[in-house]
């Protein structure tokens, strides 16, 4: 014995859920009910899919920061050398910085620190090469060699 009520069996003919002779019958297949509007509207006639004209824009980060960012990273592995890189990295950092959006700025700081890094690393290199040259040129001239010296 079950602890459920008795139930009336309902016959296969009339659904369980709704009586045969509703009084609201079900619309047809792809119209609205009644006070209901279509999608995409909304109750005041305007687009609901329409941009919000006082939202701000999605801004990311654009070109300037970004190639600042990729600038700084390729001067730094291998494009250093030539000193223009780095030069051109952090400009770009500089006006990305102050002229775009604030979800570049990340871009923008890892550019100029990227540009500067690149820029001490391979001034530093030039220097000390021209400081050895310096040094072997002097130690060159400082020991003379003539043919008469050699006999």
């Amino acid at each position: 014995m079950t602890n459920q009520p008795d139930q009336p069996a309902h016959t296969p003919d009339q659904p369980p859920y709704a009586p045969s002779g509703s009084q609201y019958p079900q619309p047809p297949y792809g119209q609205p009910l009644y006070g209901q509007m279509p999608y995409a509207q909304n109750q005041y006639g305007q687009n609901a899919y329409a941009p919000n004209p006082y939202a701000e824009p999605a801004g990311g980060p654009t070109g300037l920061s970004l190639s600042s960012m990729v600038i700084g990273i390729v001067s730094l592995v291998f494009l250093g050398w030539l000193m223009v890189p780095q030069i051109v990295g952090i400009v770009l950092g500089h006006i990305g910085l102050h002229k775009e959006s604030p979800q570049g700025r990340g871009y923008a700081i890892a550019g100029l620190i990227t540009g500067y890094l690149a820029l001490a690393i391979y001034a530093g290199i030039y220097l000390v090469g021209l400081l050895f040259l310096g040094l072997l040129g002097s130690n060159f001239s400082d020991h003379e060699v003539t043919y008469a010296s050699i006999r």
